[in-house]
């Protein structure tokens, strides 16, 4: 069977149904045991469902459904702001429900395999076309009729499952990954929690009093800009498309949309900045090993750089020269809460960078933050490392599949 007969439909005419999460304001039910997601719930191709996440009732959620017939299968496309981000539903049993931010594609299997489906938009042509239909100045959105007249090609059933079946086999070892990590990173922060937030280790010591309570002897209290150097990035002039790039040979430019995409560690971003740019406006270059942490919009998202990289200016760089506190000032940041730092814009979600040097920090004496650090940065070293494979899986997967459609790499298919 050639892999060559493509057939070219829009994507309207491969679903039963195209729709998007509820339109309605429905309210946070702390007792509910369901969730109501949006597009930030839409991460590197799963579904990711936190603790802090809108909750609501089953009854909820069942009237919800009845408009949206979300189900196993369906492929999700994220609508608003971070555009085009996908994911396919595998879920058995479906305990959540969307916002308006994302769109349900129910594909018509006579057609279009769910699976195939979910591969074709992770495709250079697929996410070209989101941006070319994307709309909006202040935040991008793509409307429910732009993604009907999105165009795909598509082979024979047949090819499509066994094309299928290639990708998903390295999807799967990085899930495996994926859960790998989560259990780390569970193990790291016990360990945080135990030792700075419960003081275990530290019970039979000496405790004095400070301004955020009781804490071990010999332990300091005080703004997070009196331990790190805190530096903010910054954006070119939007309006002047030479400062920016695509190339891979210019300097990283971080966003929060990136900082959404990464896992512990950032490894790559969606733009970057040219030399000239990061020359005329005077942008820091932050180096590898730098904590980062968002401050505006979406508040309180944390990485650390892989190597040298550069951001806009609503993320904050914390620096600092030992090499003993990074793995403590991450985890500090992760469970801090930044609701308490209240907002300081009445246009958008946001504190300001003074706030955020104000923060106060609980750092311990260096024997504990070397003891803290010989533990943690073996699971942190495990972490970076399964993130490096994972992003040469990707990398694999998504060179695989134009050749495989393309009929450049041929797979056998019984006839």
């Amino acid at each position: 069977m050639s892999f060559n007969i493509l057939e070219e439909l829009t994507l309207q005419d491969v679903a039963i149904k195209i729709t998007d999460g509820t339109h309605s304001t429905v309210k946070n039910n702390i007792n509910g045991k369901c969730y109501l997601l949006s597009a930030k719930n839409i991460k590197n191709g799963q579904i990711v469902i936190q603790e802090s996440d809108r909750k609501i009732d089953l009854d909820t959620m069942s009237k919800l459904n009845k408009r949206t017939n979300m189900d196993t299968g369906d492929v999700l496309i994220t609508t608003v702001g971070t555009l085009g981000e996908s994911a396919l539903i595998k879920d058995r049993n479906l305990n959540y429900e969307f916002q308006r931010s994302v769109a349900i594609i129910k594909p018509d299997t006579s057609k279009i395999l769910p699976e195939f489906l979910y591969y074709m938009t992770l495709s250079n042509d697929f996410k070209s076309q989101v941006e070319g239909y994307s709309s909006g100045s202040v935040q991008k959105c793509l409307f429910l009729g732009a993604i009907n007249s999105i165009k795909i090609k598509i082979p024979a059933i047949a090819v499509q499952k066994k094309i299928s079946e290639m990708l998903t086999s390295l999807d799967e070892k990085i899930e495996v990954n994926n859960q790998i990590n989560k259990n780390l990173e569970k193990m790291a922060k016990a360990i945080y929690k135990s030792w700075f937030i419960d003081f275990e280790p530290f019970q039979e010591g000496e405790f004095l009093d400070s301004e955020i309570g009781m804490i071990p002897k010999g332990w300091k209290v005080g703004p997070v800009e009196n331990f790190f150097e805190i530096s903010i990035g910054k954006t070119p002039p939007r309006k002047e498309s030479i400062w920016f790039s695509k190339d891979r040979k210019d300097v990283k430019w971080v966003s929060i949309t990136d900082m959404g995409k990464s896992g512990l560690y950032i490894f790559d971003t969606n733009e970057r900045l040219t030399s000239e740019a990061i020359s005329k406006h005077n942008i820091k270059i932050i180096p590898a090993e730098t904590v980062l942490l968002s401050f505006k919009l979406t508040i309180g998202r944390i990485s650390i750089t892989s190597d040298d990289v550069t951001t806009n200016e609503a993320i904050a760089h914390f620096k600092n020269d030992k090499n003993n506190i990074n793995e403590y000032l991450y985890y500090f940041l992760k469970n801090f809460n930044f609701d308490s730092l209240g907002n300081t814009s009445s246009i958008a979600t946001a504190v300001n960078s003074k706030v955020i040097k104000r923060m106060k920090i609980l750092v311990p004496e260096d024997k504990v933050l070397n003891d803290f650090h010989y533990i943690v940065s073996k699971i942190m070293i495990k972490i970076k490392n399964n993130e490096i494979e994972n992003q040469k899986l990707e990398s694999i997967r998504d060179t695989l599949l134009p050749k495989l459609m393309s009929g450049e790499i041929r797979i056998p298919i019984e006839e």
